[in-house]
């Protein structure tokens, strides 16, 4: 805290020295360029009249132009816990604070300013045509294929060269050569995997950073992308100054003033769209929003999340800037779909569809045949294994369900070295050592059936192996340790890994059939010439679904929004002020769904702008189910004696009656979220979810119980599917102390009930009531919430993941995936209760959420921040004397790695002399790692502070500048 104050107090006194000084040299007549120029006497031209003329045509053209930049500019940054000042040069080189920086920073301003851009402090410019002025034109190809063309900055460039991208392909180029996209018309590029879509979107990302100032908001899938994402963006971005944060799993979600590039999840994406609309910084910070994936909008659980992220911003741009969308540039990237032209129309956007791909994808049926097939390979899975294992080549094999993995795992590894002609190599073999000594020291241990396959180049995949495993496993098979992944269809859509063969065994994914989506996304080609999807077919039957899957398209694209999730988009519109009126909301916000343009698309006439009945009638009931929860009220205007006959919408989205229902309320309405409306939507739960959780919460402050952490646990414990084992249940149960038996009581937890499920009775409960079933399930739901709190208390505790696994007969992952739901819930939670101004139990959870996301007590949490420390380490470094983060980021390598050095038994350098090296080689890597983890969360929370300094000084500009012209 005193470091904060400090920092804070300290960017304050600079600022406030700065313009103290500026106002001296006012005062004492001191001017700047600007009028030493204008005191000295004029040059005579040499350009003749036209062109004259011309430029000074060119000069008013860019003056017009001029809104603000980011090149040609002073940027502040924190390097190992201290402050750099740095100046950007107009041609992206970043030059440290010095008299290089100077006399460039000067060189720039002087150009601009003949160039007729205005150049003022703070900066206040905008380039939007780099191509004609320094340094792009005279380094820009002739050539759309070269990346200069673009005018990338040589340190980009440099970077992509280094990735291996030295020219674009034909259909990239091609893309990019439109001059509505390049002025910032919302585009929507479909392509096939591997098909170079994100250097598109970064290319036009680049120039919207640097040439406009504006910041870019990018979305993606899942956590695993992302996170190569920000490394690929800081690698490229970061040449040129600019900083890439990532928002994702146990990020804070806050966009920090300094950073420039934001990379979400979907559902960090939409909380935090929803902050910057709250501050109306949306349109102010952001220029451009690039999502990944766009055909998810189709998926059933987030791709109305998704639909409703794009649906906020353009309604946001539209009522700044009702033509053009506003300034913001939507780049959506997609697979082929059949409908695919319905996006560019919902997003008024210009539509670019590809069909090359630059890596060659064959795809092919392989029946059984005799010959190969042997025993205890019943599919004759090792011979196709060994076809490209014996070339060096990597194989990903896709399986049905994950005992089926790991069973194919154990096989391959028996199998293949039979077949090898001799040992593997030197290099191969110790990378496997290695590889299996990192697993040994993860936090859950060494899985006994890795433990046996990874030596011979084999491993397993899916979501029973907690993250650190499953990325362990990642980065090896890249680097060519391992051979051959046998993986869930899972794999295929979160992380992109490289293959020369696909190999898919079953034509079910669990209980589901194959479809076209997972199919196709199997076959991801990485770092190879050439790509090849097999599949085994066990009957005729299976022969012909694969071959159809073949040649059969994706679905066609189809809105998610309906029903529960229709209800969440307009109590998010209406609590974020983007929708006022019941005209606005019937007008306006109608037409923005994706919906209205799939119906629009279906009649005679495209040109008809009125919104079809069955569209009203579904916003009519979800606007009457958000009036009855008393989360939106509305000021009516229409007739009260009218009966309001709206219907409350399920989950299905089934309204009730079909019989037509006449509009109650008047068009100019006003439409205002209640307290807890905007507690809903800033909690970014569900509206029905966030009404269970709102009872919940009233019945706790009644009675909390605070002699344990169990009922604060339980009341942040997400409805899971986790289904517990009925017999241990109940005997787990029987063991509770008094107290923690007082909590099960008090949230509904009954003895009888475990003992029915325990013997098997799954008939109605005597409770009375007409639906039996439903009644059932929220009971059920009670004592499953109930066990995964107990499961999350002993992680809490720092009982080791296998421990917590073997007791509570549950997966690893699976824990690991409930703790992580657990600790992004309780966030949700803290904010309904800040928003309803409950601020001691706010402030409960606000303790809670940390212990919840690391797994630990409270003295260890400071340390289990650092990259590669978790619960055991952070306790093994306690007992070192290293107590805080700055401890470990002020001490030595040595100190780290002998602290860890306690946690492991060292194997006997004369009996195992090989593993007790690579032992000690990976204890060596954890401590650097953990050493130079500790620094970057110094530089981090030292250049947060700078960030916040720097974003309190803006709005207060912004303050006086409005006091200034009112």
């Amino acid at each position: 805290m005193l470091l904060r104050r400090w920092a804070l107090s300290s960017c304050r006194r600079t600022w406030r020295t700065d313009l103290e000084r500026k106002r001296k040299r006012q005062r004492a007549g001191l001017t700047g360029d600007a009028e030493r120029k204008r005191q000295r006497p004029a040059k005579r031209s040499r350009l003749t009249g036209p062109e004259r003329a011309a430029f000074r045509r060119r000069r008013q053209q860019l003056a017009k132009r001029a809104v603000c930049r980011r090149v040609g500019l002073w940027r502040s940054r924190t390097v190992d816990g201290e402050q750099q000042v740095v100046y950007i040069t107009l041609g992206g080189e970043v030059l440290k604070k010095g008299s290089r920086a100077f006399r460039a920073a000067t060189a720039d301003q002087r150009y601009l300013k003949a160039c007729g851009i205005a150049s003022f402090r703070p900066t206040s410019s905008s380039i939007e045509v780099p191509e004609e002025i320094e340094p792009y034109a005279s380094r820009r190809g002739e050539s759309p294929l070269e990346l200069s063309y673009w005018c990338i900055p040589e340190s980009v460039e440099a970077c992509y060269r280094d990735a291996g991208i030295c020219r674009l392909h034909a259909w990239q180029a091609e893309c990019l050569n439109n001059s509505e996209v390049l002025a910032g018309r919302s585009l929507v590029y479909v392509a096939p995997t591997s098909a170079g879509k994100s250097l598109v979107s970064e290319v036009l990302m680049l120039r919207q950073l640097l040439f406009r100032g504006r910041r870019a908001l990018v979305i993606l899938p899942y956590v695993s992308i992302c996170e190569e994402r920000v490394r690929q963006l800081r690698g490229s971005c970061g040449a040129v100054g600019l900083r890439v944060e990532g928002l994702y799993s146990s990020s804070d979600g806050k966009w920090h003033a300094g950073a420039d590039v934001a990379v979400c999840t979907i559902e960090k994406a939409s909380a935090l769209l929803n902050r910057l609309l709250e501050d109306d910084a949306l349109l102010r910070d952001i220029g451009v929003v690039i999502v990944d994936e766009m055909h998810l909008l189709a998926e059933e659980h987030r791709g109305y999340l998704l639909e409703l992220i794009l649906i906020k911003s353009r309604l946001s741009a539209t009522m700044t800037a009702p033509t053009a969308g506003g300034g913001l540039q939507i780049i959506g990237l997609s697979a082929t779909l059949p409908n695919v032209n319905l996006l560019a129309d919902w997003l008024g956007a210009k539509l670019y569809i590809c069909h090359d791909r630059p890596v060659p994808l064959t795809m092919s049926v392989a029946k059984n045949s005799a010959s190969r097939v042997s025993q205890r390979d019943s599919d004759g899975l090792v011979p196709l294994v060994w076809e490209c294992v014996a070339s060096g080549q990597s194989v990903l094999t896709f399986c049905a369900t994950k005992d089926w993995c790991e069973k194919a795992a154990s096989l391959l590894a028996e199998e293949l070295p039979k077949l090898a002609k001799g040992p593997p190599s030197e290099e191969a073999q110790n990378g496997r050592l290695r590889l299996v000594e990192e697993l040994k020291q993860a936090p859950s241990g060494l899985c006994p059936v890795l433990a046996a396959t990874v030596p011979r180049g084999v491993a397993y995949h899916h979501a029973g192996l907690t993250v650190e495993e499953r990325n362990l496993l990642e980065d090896a098979y890249r680097k060519g340790v391992l051979c051959c992944l046998c993986a869930t269809s899972t794999l295929a859509a979160g992380v992109n890994l490289p293959a020369r063969r696909v190999i898919i065994r079953s034509m079910k994914v669990g209980s589901a059939s194959l479809d076209a989506i997972r199919f196709r996304r199997a076959g991801r080609v990485g770092l190879d010439t050439k790509g090849e999807c097999v599949v085994m077919a066990r009957t005729a039957r299976d022969i012909e679904e694969a071959e159809s899957l073949f040649s059969a398209e994706m679905q066609p694209l189809k809105s998610s929004l309906t029903g529960q999730r229709l209800v969440r988009a307009i109590l998010e519109v209406v609590s974020l002020g983007l929708i006022r009126t019941m005209a606005d909301l019937e007008g306006g916000f109608a037409r923005s769904l994706l919906r209205f343009h799939e119906e629009k698309q279906g009649r005679l006439s495209q040109m008809d702008e009125d919104v079809p009945r069955d569209l009203l009638q579904d916003i009519r009931g979800a606007l009457s189910y958000l009036k009855a929860q008393k989360l939106v009220r509305v000021d009516e205007m229409a007739n009260e004696a009218s009966p309001n006959r709206l219907q409350v919408p399920g989950e299905s989205g089934d309204y009730g009656s079909s019989q037509s229902i006449e509009p109650v309320i008047s068009p100019e309405a006003m439409l205002m979220a209640t307290p807890l409306g905007d507690g809903v939507v800033h909690s970014a739960l569900r509206p029905a979810e966030a009404l269970s959780v709102f009872e919940d919460l009233q019945r706790a402050r009644q009675g909390l119980c605070l002699d344990s952490d169990l009922h604060l646990i339980f009341l942040v414990t997400p409805a899971t599917s986790m289904e517990p084992d009925w017999s241990r249940y109940i005997t787990y149960y029987e063991k509770l102390q008094p107290r923690d038996r007082a909590v099960a009581s008090a949230v509904g937890v009954s003895p009888d009930f475990l003992l029915k499920q325990s013997m098997g009775h799954r008939g109605p409960l005597s409770t009375g009531t007409n639906d039996w079933r439903q009644d059932r399930e929220r009971v059920t739901t009670v004592h499953r919430r109930f066990w995964a709190a107990l499961a999350l208390r002993e992680l809490m505790a720092e009982t080791s993941a296998g421990r917590v696994a073997t007791a509570f007969a549950a997966s690893r992952g699976s824990l690991q995936g409930l703790q992580g739901m657990a600790a992004t819930y309780c966030g949700m939670v803290r904010q309904l209760c800040e928003r309803l101004r409950w601020h001691e139990m706010a402030a409960l959870f606000e303790c809670l959420m940390p212990r919840l996301n690391f797994g630990a007590t409270p003295e260890a949490l400071p340390l289990c921040r650092i990259p590669g420390v978790y619960p055991a380490r952070a306790r093994a470094l306690l007992q070192a004397g290293l107590a805080s983060v700055e401890d470990i980021a002020k001490s030595s390598v040595f100190a780290v790695e002998s602290a860890l050095g306690q946690l492991y038994q060292f194997e006997s350098c004369r009996t195992e002399a090989a593993l007790a090296q690579h032992q000690e080689a990976v204890i060596r890597d954890a401590a650097l790692k953990i050493l130079h983890g500790a620094q970057r969360c110094v530089n981090e929370d030292l250049q947060q502070l700078e960030d916040e300094a720097e974003a309190e000084q803006a709005a207060l500009a912004r303050g006086m500048h409005r006091v200034k012209c009112p």
